[in-house]
């Protein structure tokens, strides 16, 4: 596919949904407030319920039903699914207990790692990419990756590791954005968040779930 038919396709998906981009993302930005403000069990299962949902839209709406030829949909709509389906059982198994670190580099990384999901849009400015052609977080899979991949680094050790690998497939692959495929230059975030979390599984790997 080449990069205009797929920013094309982009603008398209961007239009029809209107306006769940601003709903999904006011969501992720009160739920990220509490998460900081008001860390405990209720924002816990509030957050990993926000996942399910987006990780669901994405591979359902996005891939499934807008999507169905865009590259990766092999790929994603199925890893997406799954991914919520893992946060789902979750928000019982609480394996995953998302936490604000009080470690300093690893909250302002954590914080920096957020901000870059929420500025997808602003980053697509600098490439000359604009609304609708644009990629925006919570209903696009690599922005909400990258904020996924935030909080799950963050949680570390006490994450599951089956849904922070799945992320990962997703994340390491966007190198070949950096590179210039389909002109989707943005994607670059997704792709280095995906190098942090790698290295934070590694160190962490003995510890991480006990």
């Amino acid at each position: 596919m080449s990069a205009e038919t797929w920013w094309n396709q982009i603008g398209a998906y961007n239009n029809a949904i209107f306006p769940m981009q601003i709903i999904i993302m006011a969501v992720a930005v009160a739920l990220t407030y509490f998460l900081f403000a008001k860390p405990g069990p209720k924002t816990n299962k509030m957050m990993k319920a926000y996942l399910v949902f987006t990780f669901a839209w994405n591979g359902i709406i996005f891939f499934l039903i807008f999507g169905k030829e865009l590259p990766g949909t092999f790929l994603g709509a199925p890893l997406c699914i799954l991914v919520a389906i893992l946060f789902a059982w979750d928000i019982s198994a609480n394996k995953t207990q998302f936490t604000f670190p009080n470690i300093n580099w690893q909250r302002y990384l954590m914080m920096f790692w957020i901000l870059l999901a929420f500025l997808y849009p602003l980053i697509g400015l600098a490439f000359g990419h604009y609304y609708p052609n644009t990629c925006i977080f919570g209903v696009m899979p690599c922005p909400t990756t990258v904020f996924a991949l935030a909080l799950l680094a963050s949680a570390i050790p006490k994450v599951d590791k089956k849904v922070y690998i799945l992320l990962l497939l997703w994340a390491l692959p966007a190198f070949g954005k950096c590179l210039g495929a389909l002109d989707l230059y943005e994607d670059c975030v997704v792709f280095w968040i995906g190098i942090y979390a790698l290295f934070m599984l590694i160190k962490n790997w003995k510890v991480i779930g006990k």
